[in-house]
């Protein structure tokens, strides 16, 4: 079994367009734009089992609305408070955007790389391979759970 197998149990369903990514990284093409990233910003991360990632990009941005709830709003007012809510948002999903597929493929190589470490024997390998990758609705759908439980109770 190669490399391109591994990988494809890796991606699964879009293992066609990741393999693609994947070509483009290795070439030094390391950022391409990842629209599903830009459009469902944190909840892909979740989505795509990138949970350190989901973890530290929602920690900075947690950091970022105290900052600017006791901070900016003393300083520019409510009104300008929101207005830089609204764009710093609108920069992180682009940037989510731009780093999502690059995050990706680093977690594939770190996974495949893991894999041969931990086993030697090729089907062991595979199984962890498809353990790590591919993806999960589950986390997606808690967080959206307690989203809508949390705007219903306020």
């Amino acid at each position: 079994m190669d490399k391109i197998q591994l990988y494809e149990f890796f991606f699964q369903k879009s293992n066609s367009y990741y393999l693609e990514q994947l070509k483009y990284y290795e070439q030094g093409k390391k950022f391409r734009f990842s629209y599903s990233a830009l459009i469902f910003g944190i909840l892909w991360f979740l989505y795509r089992k990138m949970y350190l990632e989901f973890f530290i990009i929602f920690f900075v941005y947690y950091l970022e609305t105290i900052f600017e709830n006791l901070v900016l709003t003393k300083l520019i007012g409510i009104e300008q408070t929101k207005f830089v809510n609204f764009s710093v948002t609108i920069v992180l999903l682009i940037l989510l955007g731009i780093i999502g597929n690059n995050l990706y493929i680093k977690k594939a190589k770190r996974t495949l790389r893991n894999a041969e470490q931990k086993y030697s024997e090729i089907e062991k390998q595979k199984e962890y391979i498809i353990k790590k990758g591919g993806t999960s609705y589950i986390y997606v759908t808690i967080l959206l759970a307690l989203l809508i439980l949390a705007i219903f109770f306020n």
